[in-house]
């Protein structure tokens, strides 16, 4: 008997060395696998809204200021005016008012329009015109009542119109001209210089009134 008991004592003792062995690495602690959290990404949306960038106009891309508009020096807006004019008839004894529109772009430049006028072929079939053809007017000034019509002086070397013609002539523009209130009388200049007569019929070294035709 003590015999089997000394065999089973070094069996248990046999097994108990082999179980203290060391165990390899891999089953003495074996790897944890670390857990990974896993974020479920927010639900796209089928018409993702895109946010334009804020643009300040004054200081990025600002609008163009539009092209300023210069006037040209013939591009002043013009007035029409009328008129009463006063031509010479075609037996040349009356005078004959007819109605005239002119344009000016000022009202001082009514007075020559009106001058102008009677150095103009009429249309009327029964009316003529009584300033030579190469007449000229230098200028149609106005002051303090008195409107001052400058011609040219080569007017006195191709006028032939005798007493008759000269008193028409100085009658149709001093009538014409005293249309206008403000006009009480005319004077008759030859290239800026005063003047006695046109032909050696009128006095015109005095301005000439409408009483005095």
């Amino acid at each position: 008997m003590n015999k089997t008991f000394l065999i089973l004592a070094m069996v248990t003792f046999s097994l108990a060395i082999s179980g203290c062995q060391e165990l390899p690495p891999e089953q003495q602690n074996p790897p944890v696998t670390p857990k990974v959290e896993t974020q479920t990404p927010p639900p796209v949306s089928e018409n993702p809204k895109i946010e334009k960038p804020v643009v300040n106009p004054t200081t990025e891309n600002p609008e163009p200021e539009p092209p300023k508009v210069v006037k040209a020096a013939n591009d002043v807006q013009k007035k029409k005016i009328k008129l009463k004019v006063y031509f010479p008839d075609d037996a040349g004894i009356n005078l004959v008012s007819v109605n005239r529109t002119v344009e000016v772009s000022d009202e001082s430049e009514k007075y020559r329009a009106a001058v102008q006028v009677l150095m103009d072929t009429p249309k009327e079939k029964d009316l003529t015109v009584i300033f030579p053809k190469n007449a000229k007017l230098n200028s149609v000034t106005f002051k303090d009542g008195t409107v001052f019509v400058d011609l040219d002086s080569n007017i006195t070397k191709s006028f032939a119109g005798g007493s008759t013609g000269e008193e028409l002539l100085v009658g149709s523009v001093v009538k014409t001209l005293t249309e206008f209130k403000e006009v009480k009388q005319v004077r008759f200049l030859l290239d800026g210089q005063e003047i006695e007569t046109l032909s050696g019929h009128m006095d015109l070294s005095e301005p000439v009134k409408e009483s005095d035709l």
